[in-house]
């Protein structure tokens, strides 16, 4: 028996690309993942790693699919994408498992606009939870089910730590995209939008509980949260975060894994040096 680790990636545009790097380096360093929490793309890739898929087959899959491929523009009164064709992609790369069917235990966070409510996805279809947790507000169609409307989870829990750390994480390793001030041009309406609220996630970040064991925050302030210019230097730069946290998440295994033994439990070697 060994401590169990839990990991949450949280909302930020194209620039979530960098969760893939950390989850390319934890995966690399062998440190285990039990638990996976996601908000907004946080969601996206952590239902696409959750499901089977590699970090680079991730990163392969969003240099293949180009706007077109999901931005299915509309005239509406609630959006001006439909959010159907993006539905359509999730329940293929997730091959439509069920969050019953996944290799690592997932939670998708959505807000319910009509109740001013955070939604947490656990059960059911993994595409629809993302599709809803994805919902920017403004560019998105809000995603309706079972009488809820759902936008962003990122309005109200933009890192979900405390939802991954109730799933029974006994170490947190919180990826926070939400403190760099955005220090590039904004040029479109989509980074209006999300600049809009991140800043609102900062705010929110101040106050709720910070209850992580790990705190990683990749440099990508410089990167519009709408290009598909900078995928790689994204996932550089979530590389790069991880690493630079690597000896305190050892550290902290290693103490864990102490503390355990004196409860009379397994000998439970670090996975990092088998």
């Amino acid at each position: 028996m060994r401590p169990k680790i839990g990991v949450a990636l949280g909302s930020g545009g194209l620039r979530g690309l960098a969760h893939i790097g950390v989850l390319k380096v934890l995966e690399r360093e062998n440190i285990p993942i039990d638990y996976i929490a996601g908000c907004s793309i946080g969601s996206l890739i952590g239902a696409l790693y959750c499901s089977g898929q590699t970090p680079e087959t991730i990163l392969r899959l969003a240099k293949h699919l180009k706007p077109r491929h999901w931005m299915d523009f509309m005239i509406s009164k609630m959006g001006i994408v439909s959010g159907e064709k993006i539905l359509e992609i999730i329940h293929l790369l997730t091959k439509g498992k069920n969050f019953s069917d996944l290799n690592i235990p997932l939670a998708v966070v959505a807000t319910d606009i009509k109740q001013g409510k955070e939604i947490i996805f656990t059960e059911g279809n993994v595409a629809i939870a993302v599709r809803a947790s994805t919902s920017v507000p403004g560019f998105f169609v809000p995603f309706s089910h079972e009488n809820m409307l759902l936008v962003d989870g990122a309005v109200l829990n933009p890192t979900p730590i405390d939802v991954v750390r109730n799933m029974g994480a006994d170490i947190v390793i919180a990826v926070d995209l939400a403190h760099a001030e955005m220090v590039c041009n904004i040029t479109n309406v989509f980074d209006v939008i999300i600049q809009s609220i991140d800043i609102m996630e900062r705010e929110l970040f101040k106050y709720r509980q910070h209850n992580w064991d790990i705190l990683i925050r990749p440099d990508i302030a410089h990167i519009q949260p709408s290009s598909f210019e900078y995928m790689d230097e994204s996932v550089l730069l979530g590389e790069q975060a991880a690493e630079k946290m690597l000896v305190d998440i050892r550290r902290l295994l290693d103490h864990s894994i102490a503390e355990y033994k004196e409860l009379g439990n397994e000998n439970p070697m670090p996975p990092y040096l088998n």
